[in-house]
């Protein structure tokens, strides 16, 4: 990913609506000649980025006045306005025709800042078309302008420019040449944030070679000197940048933490384009990690981002056309009316500019429609392949739970079978321990793999069959009575498998050394929300928990464990108390429900 620098082009400021409303009342008063021409240039300030199709308005009033004038210089300036318009609203081919226009104005005048910048635009437009071996050949003629100008900024954009062609190019030494050219002017400018973006830059050049601790190196000192309140997207950016490489670099937690605070800037100031590339990036580690499900998760976000992103773009493009549309409509309007005023002077006039107009309309209405008729199969089309990508990537994941359901049972087998073999009873045990704990992780990819819903788990019937498992392996059916109150919920993957793993600790525990001497007893389950957390409790009527009792020496501590492990991962408050057997009970707070 390259980012472009606006050093200059983003310091021609913004006017408020106000300021703009004034700046056409002194535009009005001015008589029509050159006088006019700085309140223009302020006018096409306001308007070139946000605005250009009022842009263009006020660029054609400028060469207007330039031409009359005969003022060479002037004339490339509004040529040069008229370019910047037409690039903005994506118009590249008639952006360069003005461009080119300006260039020949300007080295006729004999001004080599001038001639620079509509290299630098020239060049621009060739970069956006893909020709970018004429782009480098102009860019350097941009860079040798501004250089005898001694202008270090825009040296700097345009160093900036060169590296980022180099860099689609795949000559990764060029680019780095110059993004570090760049790195330097910005930084004795006092320009942190510019180059800040630029070792962006540089570090995923350096990536690209292989270079994976130099570039994490980069974008660490990147992020550390670009302040988020100057610009919120690019620091965006920085974080996702960031949070990628250190996943390259096998930095998996730090990597999950920057991708999520740039996810979040992203999404607070309503970057979708950010977030679907932070989307993208969340997918990619999840799918490093062995993660099928939560790397399934986040590339359908990234793919509904950037279908929101696709269809917001069609959206505007309709609107456009049938904008456009209403105001031909209309002028026609507006000629019929007129003619009908002069019609018993020119009946024969009227009625033939009418029949034009009507036509003109006519053809128009008919373009637009068909314009409309190719976006609309073209949408239908990609939707298609999308649809189809989506359910190759089901049927994928679906088969991923199997595979991983059916070797999570080859390994319970194998303990199984390795168990018998055993004639130590503490490392039996802890052999069989180990195959119920793989077994609770077999029946979540289980389910998954037979229902409809691949990123969620039904708790009621998993804890069902899970408890019941239990009952059996420890031959307790008939002397333990199971009572499940279990709330009808969904919850993914990343939730459920420690929850389920918990369960089988305390289920297992319960059975163990609830009821010695094979005492019958009753094992009540208890799983649902309770306000913002999910509530999970386990008591049993047996002989309770006695704090200060010395465990047995057979015991290793490791369930135990395991049970703190997994209920901080889940951010889980969890007590043990007597209450007429022994009651557990977690109230966790980091859970999620099943999209």
């Amino acid at each position: 990913m390259r980012y472009a620098l606006s050093v200059l082009l983003l310091a021609m400021g913004l006017c408020a609506h106000a300021q703009l409303d004034s700046l056409l009342r002194v535009l009005h008063q001015l008589p029509r000649d050159t006088s006019r021409l700085p309140v223009l240039t302020e006018l096409l300030r306001s308007t070139v980025f946000h605005d250009p199709d009022s842009g263009l308005v006020f660029a054609a009033q400028y060469r207007a006045l330039a031409l009359a004038a005969g003022d060479s210089m002037e004339l490339g300036k509004g040529h040069n306005y008229t370019g910047m318009c037409h690039s903005f609203i994506g118009e590249q081919d008639e952006a360069l025709r003005h461009y080119l226009q300006a260039l020949t104005c300007f080295e006729g005048g004999d001004d080599p800042w001038y001639t620079a910048m509509a290299h630098n635009n020239v060049a621009t437009v060739m970069e956006k078309t893909g020709r970018m071996d004429d782009a480098a050949v102009v860019y350097r003629r941009a860079l040798d302008g501004f250089r005898i100008a001694d202008d270090p900024a825009w040296v700097a954009n345009v160093g900036n420019n060169l590296g980022n062609v180099f860099h689609a190019n795949g000559q990764l030494d060029s680019a780095i040449r110059y993004y570090e050219q760049t790195d330097s002017i910005l930084m004795s400018l006092g320009e942190r944030s510019f180059a800040a973006q630029v070792r962006m830059n540089l570090a995923n050049s350096h990536f690209q070679k292989g270079h994976k601790a130099h570039a994490l190196e980069l974008i660490r000192g990147a992020v550390a000197m670009h302040s988020p309140e100057e610009d919120e997207v690019n620091h965006a950016d920085l974080l996702l940048n960031l949070g990628r490489l250190q996943g390259e670099n096998g930095i998996d937690d730090s990597a999950l933490m920057n991708i999520r605070a740039g996810i979040a800037l992203a999404q607070r100031v309503g970057s979708k384009q950010a977030e679907a590339e932070g989307a993208s990036f969340l997918s990619d580690l999840y799918e490093q990690r062995g993660q099928a499900d939560s790397a399934l998760f986040h590339f359908k976000h990234m793919k509904e981002l950037r279908d929101a992103l696709f269809n917001e773009e069609r959206a505007a493009q309709i609107t456009e056309m049938k904008e456009k549309y209403e105001s031909g409509r209309k002028d026609v309007l507006l000629a019929e009316s007129r003619a009908q005023l002069e019609r018993r002077a020119l009946t024969i006039k009227a009625i033939a500019g009418g029949a034009l107009l009507l036509l003109a309309a006519a053809l128009f209405a008919y373009r637009a429609y068909r314009i409309k008729q190719r976006g609309e199969a073209e949408l239908a089309q990609k939707n298609a392949v999308i649809e189809q990508q989506l359910r190759e990537k089901e049927l994928l994941v679906r088969e991923i739970h199997h595979r991983v359901k059916n070797n999570l049972q080859t390994v319970s087998s194998l303990l199984s079978i390795q168990g018998r073999g055993i004639t130590d009873e503490k490392a039996r045990q802890a052999v069989n321990d180990g195959r119920l704990r793989v077994k609770s992780m077999a029946l979540i990819h289980q389910d998954l793999y037979r229902e409809g819903d691949l990123t969620g788990v039904r708790m009621k019937e998993y804890v069902e069959k899970l408890a019941g498992s239990l009952l059996s392996s420890y031959a307790s059916s008939d002397r333990v009575e199971l009572r499940c109150e279990v709330e009808d919920l969904s919850l993914d993957v990343d939730t459920a498998v420690p929850i389920g793993l918990i369960l089988n600790e305390l289920i297992t525990n319960a059975l163990k050394y609830a009821w010695p001497d094979a005492r019958p007893g009753v094992l009540a389950i208890t799983l649902g929300r309770a306000g913002d957390a999910l509530r999970i409790a386990v008591r049993d009527d047996g002989v309770g928990y006695d704090p200060q009792a010395t465990r047995s020496a057979d015991g290793t501590g490791f369930g135990l464990g395991m049970i703190k492990t997994f209920a901080s991962k889940l951010k889980a408050e969890w007590s043990i108390r007597n209450e007429a057997g022994t009651v557990v009970e977690l109230m966790v707070r980091n859970f999620h429900l099943a999209a």
